[in-house]
């Protein structure tokens, strides 16, 4: 009977699988900030909505970047963000930027919590400090090596 006991217990050992989850599970939009802008002079805010009271700020007054990570949501069939620049002298402008995207479920194995991969489809903006956007990779997953969109701002005059 002992001998059942151990090789069942081994059985149930071996049998048990480690689950292999992603550790870098971030779905995230990379920015890469382009052109001949000075950086260092001007903060840059991101939020969703209009710099009003309930705004959710994503990137808050960052200053001297060249890039940035942005959340992007899986329940809308696009993004719209507010992009503000600004700087001590009171200089101040902010542009619209819509992302219509396509979300694509993604599942890793069962015990893993369920992601979704999205597909960028086309992006319109205002240009007021942005000069342009350029999409250098549309597919949005797990993959944090290459950024996502190139931002040209403009240079502007106090």
């Amino acid at each position: 009977m002992k001998k059942f006991f151990y090789v069942f217990w081994c059985l149930l050992i071996v049998s048990c699988s480690s689950i292999d989850c992603p550790l870098n599970n971030r779905v995230a939009t990379i920015y890469k900030l382009q052109g001949k802008v000075d950086v260092l002079s001007d903060s840059l805010t991101v939020s969703t909505s209009r710099f009003e009271r309930n705004d959710t700020v994503l990137l808050n007054r960052a200053i001297d970047i060249d890039s940035f990570l942005l959340p992007i949501s899986y329940n809308h069939p696009e993004d719209v963000l507010y992009f503000r620049r600004h700087n001590a002298s009171g200089w101040s402008v902010i542009d619209t930027v819509v992302i219509k995207k396509q979300d694509i479920p993604h599942l890793e194995s069962i015990d893993c919590p369920a992601a979704y991969f999205h597909q960028i489809q086309s992006i319109s903006y205002t240009r007021r400090g942005i000069d342009s956007i350029v999409v250098n990779r549309a597919d949005v997953s797990y993959d944090t090596s290459r950024p996502h969109l190139y931002l040209y701002l403009k240079e502007h005059n106090d």
